[in-house]
């Protein structure tokens, strides 16, 4: 177990150096001598090659802190520094958070925010200073943020419109599959090739359906085939001479 934990967090990236050590230190000290010495033996070039997220900031502090305020009900004022070219300067935001989660080499922290005007996710790397906790109020637990929902239905960008879609998928079936929980098979071809029915929210899902190439082509709806022939027309087009 603990060797399974060590190599899972050592591929998430997510950890400054310090932060990786201590908390590969800290999984094995329950261990025998003898275990431990066999861990650290398994993890020499694991750890060896561990290349951290660029600018990796220390997360434990942080976590702790949310965590504690999630189960106080806190109601947070904060700065936040976003993605976007408009936001390089850390903004005040105003927001509870509900849950804590780890994805594809951040954690977030899903929040009831006053700017967003509903549920929005925060990455916690990006939060720059807490600058007041607040009480905050019991949330209406069947309006709350569900991550089950997040995992099923959504592809790096929780964003767009929850849509029904099917593709023709040309590649190994199982990888469409991976990629949307939930998603099946409902047609097989005699070339090999599938048809796949998912349930996605649509921006993130176009990040998917266009690395896939020609591998793959979108049959419904209307508008997301419209959507992903233009995407792909305007990417073509960036290549003409």
């Amino acid at each position: 177990m603990a060797l399974t934990t060590s190599n899972i967090l050592i591929g998430s990236r997510a950890l400054d150096q310090d932060e990786l050590n201590g908390t590969l230190n800290f999984l094995v000290d329950s261990l025998s001598p003898q275990m431990q010495e066999a861990v650290r033996q398994q993890l020499t070039l694991s750890r060896g090659s561990y290349v951290p997220l660029s600018r990796a900031k220390p997360l434990l502090k942080r976590l702790k802190d949310m965590t504690e305020s999630i189960a106080q009900m806190q109601r947070l004022v904060f700065t936040y520094r976003g993605s976007s070219g408009d936001d390089q300067q850390p903004q005040v935001h105003h927001a509870q958070p509900v849950a804590i989660f780890f994805e594809t080499y951040y954690f977030y922290v899903a929040m009831l925010s006053e700017e967003h005007g509903g549920y929005w996710l925060y990455r916690l790397d990006r939060i720059v200073e807490i600058l007041a906790q607040l009480p905050g109020e019991k949330l209406d637990y069947a309006k709350r943020f569900s991550l089950q929902e997040h995992r099923n239905y959504t592809y790096l960008l929780d964003t767009g419109e929850l849509t029904q879609i099917r593709f023709l998928y040309r590649n190994y079936p199982q990888t469409a599959l991976y990629h949307f929980p939930g998603s099946r098979i409902i047609k097989q071809n005699a070339d090999g090739s599938c048809v796949i029915e998912a349930y996605v929210k649509t921006d993130g899902a176009m990040l998917w359906l266009l690395s896939q190439g020609a591998g793959l082509r979108v049959l419904s709806p209307v508008s997301l085939v419209r959507r992903v022939r233009d995407a792909l027309a305007a990417a073509r087009d960036q290549y003409d001479d």
